[in-house]
C-alpha cells in the first residue's frame, strides 16, 4: 500500500495504517494550560507524532510497577515528561499528566 504525502512533503498516514487518536485528562488539560505557549506547542506536536507511529521509538518506556492489566507509559518531551495508557484495541493514547521532569510524579 502506498503513503499519501503530507503538507511537509514526508509520507502520511496511509489508508490501512492505525492512527491513535489522543484523548486528555482533565487533569492533562490543565497541565498542559499552565505550560508556556513554546513548550505547549512542541508538547503537542510530539503527542501527536506518536499517535501517528507509536511503532518508532520516541523515548516511551513502561511506568515502573504499573499494573500489567493496564500499564500506564511514559514519554520523554524535552524537559517534560507525560503519562498516559495505550488502548490498542480502540486505538486510543489517553494522556493522564503532564509536567517538568523536576517535580514530576509517574
Amino acid at each position: 500500500m502506498t503513503r499519501s504525502s503530507g503538507a511537509n512533503g514526508r509520507p502520511g498516514p496511509g489508508i490501512c495504517d492505525p492512527v491513535y487518536q489522543i484523548r486528555l485528562s482533565r487533569r492533562a488539560e490543565k497541565d498542559l494550560t499552565t505550560i508556556p505557549q513554546d513548550p505547549r506547542i512542541h508538547i503537542e506536536l510530539a503527542l501527536k507524532r506518536f499517535a501517528e507511529h507509536p511503532e518508532q521509538r520516541h523515548d516511551v518506556v513502561k511506568v515502573r510497577d504499573s499494573p500489567k492489566v493496564a500499564p500506564r507509559y511514559r514519554i520523554r518531551i524535552g524537559e517534560y515528561r507525560a503519562t498516559f495508557f495505550i488502548f490498542h484495541d480502540i486505538l486510543l493514547i489517553e494522556i493522564i499528566t503532564i509536567g517538568k521532569k523536576k517535580n514530576f510524579e509517574y
